[in-house]
């Protein structure tokens, strides 16, 4: 495996117009982000039914089922195609008892593959270039693997917590098992540390938002007729949540959360952008989907 390890400071030398801060605020010579994506296209990436609410909205729905969405993103710069996050195993499609990170809490089912969905448009998993990680969840990570030749960018934050000694929590301590076991041994990973101007020009920005996990990021793009989109991660799953500062039982630090939720909602005003919600179904569906397409 190649590691390359970088950080916002190391990577924008010379480029401090079209970077960004890691107190949340963007630099302040914002017109110089001017460049723009091709395509946004989101990707079905299955979907999942949880059978206790309360678990995402602690102190409510104790015992309520939900549905929720998984949602992955296909980004085209130019010639260079990107992925954003890879979503439930393809191997679950067609299973009726599903897959699962938690079985006594949640199921995942997968009515489409990634792959089915690329060859659409015309493209195969060997045309990626990069495969980009909101965290390493097992429903985020679930085709890393269908990914050989591309490279897999994340937080050293994160890529430090699964390979730590495991966390004491039951749950948290599987998830971390099974996210080691799924991100495999990739040829080519890049670790970031912070927010990253990922073509340097202002058209794709990681933003460090930890609190989900350790290491937890979420995407901004820039689109001509679109404007700009935020993709959560998971810093936030529902917008109830993100409307009154909900934090999951599952994220690792509360106090990190609210600041990342805050940190999104500080993006939000100041560039009139829209934020796609990775697991709300109710949002997901409303929004367009491959071939379909934003620009």
């Amino acid at each position: 495996m190649k590691t390359k390890t970088y950080s916002l400071s190391s990577t924008m030398v010379g480029l401090a117009l079209a970077s960004l801060t890691f107190d949340g605020e963007v630099a302040s010579a914002a017109g110089a982000f001017s460049k723009t994506i091709d395509r946004l296209y989101r990707v079905d990436c299955g979907h999942s039914l949880a059978n206790d609410e309360s678990v995402w909205t602690p102190g409510e729905n104790k015992g309520k089922s939900i549905e929720f969405s998984s949602t992955c993103y296909l980004i085209q710069h130019g010639t260079e195609y990107l992925m954003w996050d890879t979503g439930v195993p393809e191997g679950t499609i067609g299973d009726p008892k599903g897959w699962s990170t938690l079985p006594s809490l949640i199921v995942y089912h997968l009515d489409r593959t990634i792959s089915s969905q690329l060859a659409q448009i015309g493209l195969k998993p060997a045309d990626i270039n990069y495969v980009l990680v909101s965290h390493t969840h097992g429903d985020h990570i679930g085709n890393v693997g269908l990914f050989p030749d591309a490279t897999v960018v994340m937080q050293k934050a994160e890529y430090d917590w699964i390979n730590s000694p495991p966390p004491s929590d039951p749950n948290l301590n599987t998830l971390v098992k099974l996210a080691k076991k799924l991100l495999g041994d990739p040829g080519r990973l890049e670790l970031v540390s912070g927010d990253v101007d990922f073509f340097h020009d202002g058209s794709v920005r990681l933003l460090s938002t930890p609190g989900h996990t350790p290491g937890s990021q979420s995407l901004m793009v820039h689109l001509a007729q679109t404007g700009y989109v935020i993709l959560s991660g998971d810093v936030v799953h529902l917008e109830s949540n993100f409307e009154h500062d909900i934090v999951p039982a599952l994220n690792v630090d509360k106090a990190q959360s609210i600041a990342s939720m805050d940190r999104v909602r500080a993006l939000i005003k100041q560039y009139d952008a829209t934020m796609f919600i990775n697991h709300d179904k109710q949002q997901a569906d409303s929004l367009k989907l491959l071939p379909d397409y934003y620009d």
